[in-house]
């Protein structure tokens, strides 16, 4: 112990070891933040789905929306490019099942993988094409076997094999949706039976528990229809998918022959005038297949509305998307045309409205009530 009130004697070796110390760490750590920050670059890359997308033949400013079928991807994405070539990425938690809105409105099935690159390639005409992972390519190995197949216990077998062969694949739901749900409209105890020959873990997906449920009674989830196309009152064709874009829509489809439906039809009005504080849009849409006898109808009215006009009848795909079976049917849609309500009553109607609709600046309110639109 040295005196009391004397410091002991500094061991110069040691300050010269930490000085070294410090002018290592100086020199290195720059080196050392550099060398963390690439391994969790590396890291991040390895765990990034990228697609790249061909929309061949397209040079102008287009938007492809990217939607989540269930809660692993619970948002709407766009990717806006001009051009053909697009690329798009995101880190998925696990397997995430997508479905893109192409620019022309059709719908493309997708499975975002952690580590995968996946192409997509749209061409001017024909079926589109995804390749890069287990499940893409699983999907597109199915979509062209199945090319042919027009009646439903074809797809019913294909679909069965299917799940044989892999009862915990990630694209059975998207099979039975696209095939079995949206082109048959397949009976609800054949889907049922498909679903049992599941895993379990897939049999509870949120997705699948929609399919249990039924679409034909109630359309429930990320339900989207695209690929309509329809003629105005000045006989221009549009795509149903440019109607009221990224705004509510409230739909009345109907036809001239069909007394009832026509009666539905007028009664929007209803609608237009109480819900004037809230932002969304009115139409409706004619299965007429006589255009003349269609055009004739609609000049009896003074409705606010534009009037639409689906020359294919009962083939429409309106109708076939929507599960629609009788007239006179209203349909509210979300801006992307997410089917949220298909009903023939203007009562129910007017209760999702109520829930569903974004306000305007407000003035006064009306009480609410059970039925708030008098007149029914």
């Amino acid at each position: 112990m040295p005196p009391k009130g004397k410091e002991p004697p500094k061991n110069k070796l040691g300050n010269t070891a930490k000085l070294y110390m410090k002018r290592y760490i100086v020199r290195f750590l720059p080196i050392l933040i550099l060398l963390l920050l690439s391994a969790a670059a590396c890291n991040r890359n390895r765990n990034l789905f990228v697609l790249h997308g061909t929309l061949s033949g397209n040079s102008s400013e287009s938007v492809v929306y990217v939607l989540g079928i269930d809660n692993r991807f619970d948002r709407i994405d766009t990717i806006s490019f001009t051009g053909e070539r697009f690329v798009w990425s995101f880190t998925p938690d696990t397997v995430t099942p997508l479905l893109l809105i192409l620019p022309d409105g059709r719908e493309q099935a997708l499975f975002a993988e952690k580590g995968i690159e996946a192409s997509l390639f749209v061409p001017d005409s024909g079926e589109t094409m995804v390749q890069g992972g287990y499940c893409n390519d699983s999907y597109q190995a199915f979509k062209s076997a199945a090319a042919n197949d027009t009646a439903v216990n074809q797809i019913y077998t294909r679909i069965d094999s299917f799940i044989t062969a892999d009862p915990f694949s990630e694209v059975t739901p998207m099979l039975l949706y696209e095939y079995m749900v949206k082109k048959h409209h397949a009976k609800q105890l054949d889907i049922d039976n498909l679903i049992k020959k599941m895993s379990g873990n897939m049999q509870d997906c949120p997705f699948i528990g929609d399919l249990k449920s039924g679409f034909g009674a109630e359309l429930t989830g990320n339900y989207y229809v695209s690929g309509i196309f329809l003629n105005d009152t000045t006989m221009q064709r549009i795509s149903f998918s440019s109607v009221a874009e990224n705004e509510h829509l409230v739909v009345c489809v109907w036809a001239s022959w069909n007394e009832k439906s026509d009666e539905a039809r007028k009664k929007l009005s209803l609608l237009s005038e109480y819900y004037a504080d809230r932002k969304f849009t009115i139409a409706d849409i004619s299965i007429d297949t006589n255009l003349e006898r269609w055009k004739e109808a609609v000049k009896k009215d003074t409705v606010e509305w534009v009037s639409y006009c689906d020359t294919e009848g009962w083939n429409s795909r309106l109708l076939r998307d929507g599960l629609v079976e009788e007239l006179p049917v209203y349909i509210l849609f979300s801006g992307l045309k997410r089917i949220i309500l298909k009903t023939g009553s203007l009562e129910e109607m007017d209760v999702r409205l109520d829930a569903e609709l974004p306000l305007k600046e407000r003035t006064d309110r009306i009480t609410p009530r059970k039925y708030r639109i008098t007149g029914l």
